[in-house]
This record gives structure tokens, sequence and C-alpha cells, in this order.
């Protein structure tokens, strides 16, 4: 059969598809997962629990390289900066292992270029968010919960200015 995700024609595929993975694992565990239409905001989906909801980018990965941890590629320069103002989380995957990495925005902000991600080193630093779920149910930075969806003159639903980074 070959390596999971190897199947794709193309990155954009592959990146659909680890969005599908994302989406039922969060069904998984109980949350509530909105899929935006189009691709313009920084963000692919939006996940809710107990009238709190967040903006979730999905990264995902497959390459080893020899000296051992996974890269994830996150933008550099001004499109960077603008997505994790946008987001609250990095899902990262990695393909192979079928793990999940749920990530910051803030503690991503810090690292420049690429994530790497070693899931069998219990020193890395991001070891902490290894399947760290828990994340989405009980976050503790700033608030940001349903309370901050407004009603706009044209019955239109969106963000209040007041929860954007």
């Amino acid at each position: 059969m070959g390596q999971r995700g190897a199947q794709f024609k193309n990155a954009k595929e592959r990146r659909e598809w680890a969005e599908v993975r994302f989406l039922a694992r969060a069904m998984e565990q109980r949350f509530r997962v909105a899929k935006l239409w189009g691709d313009s905001a920084p963000y692919d989906l939006m996940v809710e629990r107990d009238g709190r909801a967040f903006r979730v980018q999905v990264k995902s990965t497959m390459r080893r390289p020899k000296g051992g941890a996974y890269p994830c590629h996150v933008p550099a320069g001004e499109r960077r900066v603008h997505m994790l103002e946008e987001i609250d989380f990095v899902a990262a995957y990695i393909i192979p292992l079928d793990l999940w990495y749920i990530i910051p925005a803030g503690v991503v902000a810090k690292r420049k270029g690429s994530i790497w991600l070693a899931p069998w080193n219990r020193r890395s630093k991001y070891e902490r968010y290894l399947e760290a779920w828990h994340l989405l149910r009980r976050w503790r930075g700033e608030k940001k919960s349903a309370e901050g969806l407004r009603q706009g003159r044209n019955g239109e639903v969106g963000m209040d200015r007041s929860l954007r980074g």
C-alpha cells in the first residue's frame, strides 16, 4: 500500500486530506468543527466546545530527514506574522506516525522558519504539545469564546474586533 499520504498527486491534495483527518480527530474528541468556505482566511478550521471557539491552521509533514525530526513548514516574513495574528493554534500532523501536535500560535511565533517535531525525543521543545487536544478545551491564553461572535447589520456573523490578535 505504501506510505500513508503518498497516494496524493500533489501537496494541495495532501493538505486537504490532512484537514479532513484533523476534522475527524477533533470530532472524536467531542469538538464542533467548522470548515471555512474558500481559502482566503489564514486559518483552516474553527473548533468549538463549551462556548469556546478557536481558529486552527492545519499543517502536515511526512518526510523525516536523516538527522531525526520531522520538519513542518510555517510561512516566513510578513505572511508568518499575519497568519499568526489571525490564528489561535497550529495543528501539525506527522502523517507516517498518525500523530498530532496542537501548538498555541504564540509558541510558533517565537520560532523562525520550520518547526521540527521529534515525537520519540522526550526532551523536545514541542513534547508538551504532542496529542495536546486538552489545550483546545482549557486554553489559558487570551479568552476567545462564542461571546465574541457578533451579529452584523445584514445578519452576517463575524468575529468581534476585540478578539483579533
